[in-house]
């Protein structure tokens, strides 16, 4: 079964996301893109797409990370939030994100990753507050679940990462050691009747030179471009209705 619901970070424009929905096998799905334009320096976003036969579209919107939590102004990617209604009129919330990168090192790069976090859980917080319990979160959060951001998640939402990081598995391979910053942030009512994986095929695989195991195959290695998906292995989570 595909999935319902993908969230996809580092797109460089809603073109690129259509061609991907019109130009593989996911064509045959039926699947239906959300996607905004953010400010980022870099000109990357994240998008959502969606099933058309299993949800419908509620309402959707991006919310800007503009400054720091010093207050200094940032263009990052924006937090895309979109709301979904299954057959019964059940409603999903979900939020894409791709948080700043530690480039910089951790004083520089921890106050806008915790800018972005107080976004995300501020939208989830109205939500909670208004009575909502479908909330999942997603994305590149580049950080591991012990990251100081994930703190102040923690009053209204589930890290569903956590168990998986204290097994010493990951989504990216850095020195032969890999790490977890690839995860799903559920409401408490999701979190009871969901699951967290990672997904390693073996055709996104390649051996890691100089460490034993295996790591993803890059897209790019610097300006070498190697045909490879991704840097980062996809997460998945299962979500049972009741």
């Amino acid at each position: 079964k595909v999935p319902d619901v993908m969230g996809v970070a580092e797109v460089e424009n809603r073109g690129v996301m259509q061609s991907v929905l019109n130009g593989t096998l996911l064509k045959k799905y039926g699947y239906r893109q959300v996607h905004e334009d953010s400010p980022d320096a870099r000109g990357i976003d994240v998008a959502l797409i969606y099933r058309e036969d299993v949800f419908g579209m509620a309402e959707y919107r991006a919310f800007h990370v503009s400054e720091d939590m010093d207050g200094k102004p940032m263009k990052t990617r924006d937090i895309l939030y979109v709301c979904l209604e299954d057959a019964d009129r059940e409603r999903y919330h979900f939020l894409v994100n791709h948080h700043p990168s530690k480039y910089g090192g951790a004083s520089v790069s921890v106050p806008k990753r915790l800018a972005a976090m107080d976004v995300m859980v501020s939208v989830c917080d109205s939500l909670v507050r208004a009575g909502e319990k479908n909330i999942i979160c997603m994305g590149d959060f580049n950080d591991t679940p012990d990251g100081d951001a994930f703190r102040m998640a923690g009053k209204c939402l589930v890290n569903m990462a956590v168990t998986l990081h204290r097994q010493g598995r990951g989504t990216i391979r850095y020195g032969g050691k890999w790490e977890l910053i690839d995860m799903f942030l559920v409401s408490a009512d999701v979190a009871g009747r969901a699951a967290m994986d990672i997904c390693f095929p073996h055709f996104a695989a390649v051996p890691d030179g100089g460490h034993s195991g295996w790591k993803p195959l890059r897209t790019y290695t610097g300006p070498r471009y190697t045909g490879g998906i991704s840097d980062h292995l996809p997460v998945m989570l299962r979500v049972n209705k009741y």
